[in-house]
């Protein structure tokens, strides 16, 4: 029986494997996109009748928490922020039992299907700085990392509209684009806010107040306000990344005509245009690589098909059928995120070789570096309660049954065309830091982190979260690690948390705090509004006591780093151009590559090193059929 082959099989069809095996079938060759999910937006039908419809959670940018909870989506993972369960228990979402299985840890969703995480993230587009790319370039030596070159990616991929109509014609016309923004991409940025602030007089006021409050706090606030009046409060000006500027910014979002947009759109649009080029198989688990153990080569991958097989799935779950083959002539590319990229390699003898033999998985790498390196950002929230609901989500429900619902569907405007947040600031923890690491944003909304049902909280329209994300945390300590060799298991996940972390990760409580404390100044100035802070509470106020909250409470939801791309003798398990170390035809294009965290929000700069993953490749084929064209004996460049 003939072997099913294609040029390149991609792993996992998120903002890494989505956006590559689209670029690689426009240029004409033959890729095969395997996920263990489904494609979130088909026919209401095809879900239990308990459950909320699937189409509805995914498109609806207010939906977002919901698309995180939709059975059809969600995989859920249960990670461990200490080794230490004294200190673990001290989590108010740790669970040791959830919906009968034993989980020990908290809550850390995950999505499948065709966009992956895309398909339930709130949509933000923040593009990282340029330390951040150029971090990569000192590290590998390979400076086609460097900021200067990797903004280019960004332009091609964004089609921004909040900015078009006047920059857009500009730069159309003479060539003028002063923000670096991109016109014509596959992934179109939106502006949702200011419509909603305008008609709540009430959450005009609020926004107002709230906004000058913030630009009074930040470090230097006249900058602050030059930046903004610049930028017009937007975080993606290029000339911002150039200034490493602290500011308000009002943060876009990845929507079309107020509905979600990621790499599902672009796959499938890519799939109807070259159907010849694209295949997209769904529900597909990957279950190990084939490597020849001889020349360490990947052939192609193992995958088993059935609905929710993985036991991150929800239940109830289905039976894994039969494993099947299918071979890669030209590579296999892995991008199934910082937690399954790692256990895949594990599964396939590739990793810390004393790991692997208490599995008896035979090793046909050493590569200690495999699932180390696990880093996130901490999060935490501050929670206040306000008088009454605002206006703007007056008659709110969440449903696809309120008159909101049918505004957004009918004319693509109201409240559901948000994701919840007013406006963000990001700015330093200290005067000397090199670059903004705090990033805050205020929410409509009861947001306390993850846990089993917290989209229920969504529903309370009486609260105001100020959310404090810590950007470039100092700690690396995190790790994945195989449960068992049984490929449906979860690994296991720690990160490490502030003490058991590196010693640096001190100045990230103080950070934390300092986000804390800006929060609290910013709500002071909205007055009588608000009725009570209940997270983490004024009686939590000093020093010490906020920094046991933040310790106890923190969470994440960015988590990258597990396959970092460094040298091999400094931990690495990727080269520059996304090579495995040792491992030919073998690449990692996902979070799991970032040898330190990029930025503010993640999925941005992984989309941008899809698009450069696709130049490195492409430009290797070029390479190898000049090779393979030219007579034997002819040096490059030589007449003919």
């Amino acid at each position: 029986m003939a072997v099913e082959r294609y040029d390149y099989v991609v792993v996992g069809a998120g903002a890494g494997g989505g956006v590559l095996a689209a670029r690689l079938a426009e240029a004409g060759r033959r890729v095969l996109v395997l996920d263990a999910g489904d494609d979130p937006v088909r026919p209401a039908g095809d879900v239990s009748p308990e459950s909320r419809a699937v189409g509805p959670d995914y498109q609806v940018p207010a939906f977002h928490p919901y698309a995180s909870e939709n059975p059809s989506l969600r995989w859920n993972f249960w990670v461990r922020h200490y080794v230490n369960d004294e200190q673990q228990r001290k989590d108010w979402r740790y669970y040791e039992n959830c919906d009968g299985e034993a989980v020990d840890g908290v809550l850390y969703p995950r999505a499948s299907g065709l966009g992956g995480c895309t398909g339930h993230n709130a949509m933000i587009i923040v593009r990282p700085n340029n330390a951040d790319w150029n971090h990569i370039w000192q590290t590998t030596g390979d400076a086609s990392w460097r900021a200067s070159n990797m903004q280019q990616y960004f332009r091609r991929l964004e089609r921004c509209r909040y900015r078009w109509f006047v920059l857009g014609w500009l730069d159309r016309l003479f060539g003028w684009n002063p923000t670096g923004h991109g016109w014509r991409g596959w992934l179109t940025t939106e502006r949702a806010l200011p419509l909603r602030a305008v008609l709540d007089w009430r959450l005009r006021r609020t926004m107002w107040r709230a906004l000058l409050a913030t630009a009074s706090l930040l470090p230097d606030a006249s900058e602050g306000w030059g930046w903004l009046m610049r930028s017009l409060g937007d975080p993606n000006d290029e000339r911002l990344l150039d200034a490493e500027a602290s500011t308000i910014c009002l943060t876009p979002m990845s929507s079309a005509r107020h509905a979600r947009t990621g790499p599902r759109e672009f796959l499938r649009e890519v799939q109807k245009r070259f159907p010849n080029n694209l295949t997209i198989r769904l529900n597909a688990f990957v279950t190990r690589i084939e490597i020849d153990p001889v020349s360490r080569t990947a052939s192609g991958v193992f995958y088993c098909e059935g609905k929710r097989i993985y036991r991150a799935a929800a239940q109830p779950r289905g039976a894994a059928g039969q494993e099947r083959f299918v071979g890669a002539s030209r590579e296999v590319i892995l991008a199934g995120g910082a937690f399954n990229t790692p256990q895949l390699l594990m599964l396939s003898g590739i990793g810390d070789r004393a790991h692997l033999e208490e599995y008896e998985i035979a090793a046909v790498k050493h590569l200690p570096g495999v699932g180390q390196n696990l880093q996130d950002r901490y999060e935490i929230g501050v929670v206040n309660r306000v008088k009454k609901p605002w206006k703007a989500l007056r008659g709110a429900t969440y449903t696809t049954k309120d008159r909101l619902y049918r505004q957004w569907r009918r004319w693509g405007t109201g409240a559901y065309t948000s994701n919840g947040l007013l406006f963000s600031a990001k700015f330093r923890s200290r005067t000397d830091q090199d670059r903004p690491d705090l990033f805050c944003f205020c929410l409509l909304a009861d947001f306390r982190g993850y846990y089993p049902n917290y989209s229920e909280r969504v529903q309370k329209l009486n609260y105001f979260t100020w959310a404090v994300l810590k950007a470039y945390t100092h700690n690396t300590a995190g790790t994945v690690r195989l449960r068992s060799d049984d490929p449906l298991d979860r690994p296991l996940i720690n990160f490490n948390h502030f003490p058991e972390g590196e010693l640096a990760s001190g100045a990230d409580l103080d950070a934390m705090i300092t986000g804390i404390r800006v929060g609290r100044k910013v709500t002071d100035a909205l007055g009588k509004l608000i009725v009570e802070e209940e997270v983490p509470g004024r009686h939590v106020y000093t020093d010490d006591q906020l920094r046991r909250h933040v310790e106890d409470n923190a969470w994440g939801h960015h988590a990258c780093g597990t396959c970092a791309m460094k040298p091999e003798d400094r931990g690495g398990v990727v080269d520059s151009k996304f090579r495995v170390h040792g491992i030919g035809n073998l690449r990692i294009v996902d979070a799991s590559v970032f040898p330190r965290i990029p930025g503010y929000f993640i999925v941005t700069a992984v989309y941008m090193i899809a698009e450069k993953a696709a130049d490195v490749i492409l430009s290797e084929c070029d390479e190898a059929s000049e090779m393979s064209d030219r007579p034997r004996g002819t040096a490059p460049g030589d007449a003919s």
